[in-house]
């Protein structure tokens, strides 16, 4: 049971941080595009990205974070430890 939550959280970590990455990049065009118009309309879509959008993406973010985290604890895996794993503690797990 635990190995089965452990894969689906790991699975669900790498599909949310995948989206989450492509989602900050994705506003790269219509910054470019506010920037050569400017104006009205570019402060427009500027503001809307940085209000509107982002907020989601960072969450999606975090959500992501915590999903990872936590899958690491089912799988007893220690990301930030200073011990060395050896073959023999592979073969052991």
């Amino acid at each position: 049971m635990r190995n089965k939550l452990y894969n689906a959280l790991k699975k669900a970590y790498g599909i949310m941080m995948t989206v989450s990455f492509f989602a900050g990049g994705l506003p790269l065009i219509p910054f470019l595009i506010a920037i050569m118009v400017g104006g009205s309309f570019g402060e427009t879509v500027s503001v809307f990205l940085y209000k509107q959008y982002y907020p989601w993406v960072i969450i999606l973010g975090s959500l992501a974070i915590v999903v990872g985290l936590i899958a690491m604890y089912l799988g007893k895996l220690e990301g930030l430890s200073v011990k060395s794993v050896t073959a023999d503690d592979k073969k052991n797990k």
